[in-house]
């Protein structure tokens, strides 16, 4: 099986690579994280086919949960069996590597680990796990050995024109807010029939087996609708009781405490993802005026339909949210309170991101256009609230070079990655 690796033809993704190279020669565990199908296998078989060149094949340990071909192996006892026997074959005198894809379809695997970190002295060990569970102190207690994790994320927008060999323009760019961000799209016929079918089974696979069979859900028809209401309303702002409510207006009745687990749920198994809102000014987070996002937009689309006409503004939206994220950047909603001299009252003024990384932040507006004076001054208007120096954005579709106003920088949205 390992043979059959070093012949399928992989485009690289050196940004990962690079992370776990950082890693190699260590006896650290290389956790790679994420949601299904971004293709964290791929990267360990990219990852083979480099260390083969100077490691015997038979010193390489590889099972795919995801494989038919593995099957039988349900528990660390089957682990440890199969293992046994691949040890009678290795060249005693190089490392030993192993690789366990999706290992978290596998009884108690934290056994199989320590066993393997204690024992031997010459072993590196790389693991992909698809539910968030893992990084919330589950892996802390279940492995007594230093591990490191790494996220990698679907194709960003240079990924995606790499796959699909086309320079970046408008129209590839529509593409990637319409198919999403899965390397897999490329593996089928590019049409959206072929797209959306296979997102749809992606989709079913990390709802059927990163939710309900991990939590052992009872009650999915609800689950179900609940997810394709939020993946319906991604751009509005939500609280438990508000989805509740909705709910109860179609004649479905259920807890807000059982919303909130079953968010919980697709929040671990990266489908959606809560941002909180904060006032700039004092630093305070609201329990409510909180939004979702989905951390792929093809799934969202292949569920739920999309009208890139009437649909695109939102998808910018999350695309600019996606992006900071997928940057390691802490993202919130900002909303905060002004004086408005002509009404004499106070009002709400809502920016869509207030980013932070490396102790700086950044506020962004994101707008479909802003060729209309009134719509950029209004956008404009939400980032003159906040009376502080850091940097601040209009992210835009437009073929128009606005410049600054004030010191806020219009960006367009094909340029985005020059600001991040």
């Amino acid at each position: 099986m390992i043979k059959n690796l070093l012949e399928e033809k992989i485009i690289e993704r050196p940004f990962y690579l690079k992370q776990i190279e950082n890693f190699l020669d260590t006896k650290i565990v290389k956790v790679l994280v994420w949601q299904r199908r971004v293709w964290k296998s791929y990267i360990l078989k990219l990852l083979i086919q480099k260390l083969s060149k100077h490691i015997p094949l038979n010193n390489f340990f590889y099972i795919n949960k995801e494989d038919l071909a593995w099957d039988n192996i349900k528990t660390y006892q089957d682990l440890q069996t199969e293992f046994e026997k691949f040890l009678k074959q290795i060249d005693k005198n190089k490392k030993i590597f192993v690789w366990i894809d999706e290992i978290q379809e596998i009884q108690e695997w934290e056994k199989f680990i320590t066993h393997l970190q204690t024992k031997y002295t010459n072993i590196e060990i790389f693991i992909t796990w698809s539910n968030s569970d893992l990084l919330s102190g589950d892996l802390a207690t279940k492995l007594t050995w230093r591990y490191i994790e790494i996220e990698i994320f679907s194709l960003d927008l240079e990924e995606f024109s790499i796959f699909k060999f086309e320079k970046i323009s408008k129209q590839l760019f529509l593409d990637y807010l319409k198919y999403g961000w899965l390397p897999g799209i490329f593996e089928v016929k590019y049409n959206d029939k072929a797209i959306f079918d296979y997102l749809k089974w992606v989709y079913n696979t990390i709802v059927l087996k990163d939710i309900v069979k991990y939590y052992n859900v009872k009650n999915i028809d609800f689950m179900d609708s609940l997810y394709k209401f939020i993946f319906s309303n991604i751009w509005n702002i939500f609280s438990a009781k508000t989805i509740s409510d909705y709910l109860k207006s179609q004649k479905i009745k259920i807890s807000v405490d059982s919303i909130l687990l079953y968010l919980q749920y697709a929040t671990k198994a990266f489908l959606i993802n809560l941002v909180k809102s904060q006032d700039p000014k004092t630093k305070k987070y609201f329990e409510i005026y909180n939004k979702y996002y989905t951390w792929d937009l093809g799934l969202r689309n292949a569920i739920v339909g999309v009208n890139l006409a009437s649909d695109i503004w939102w998808l910018l939206e999350n695309y600019v949210y996606s992006s900071f994220k997928r940057n390691w950047y802490d993202v919130k909603i900002g909303r905060l309170k002004v004086y408005d001299k002509e009404t004499k009252k106070y009002k709400n003024i809502e920016i869509d991101f207030i980013t932070e990384k490396d102790w700086k932040t950044k506020y962004i507006q994101v707008a479909t256009s802003i060729l209309d004076e009134k719509t950029r001054a209004r956008e404009l208007k939400s980032l003159q609230a906040v009376k502080d120096n850091w940097e601040k954005y209009i992210v835009h579709f437009d073929d128009i070079d606005y410049g600054e106003v004030e010191w806020i920088k219009f960006v367009n949205v094909l340029s985005l990655k020059s600001i991040i």
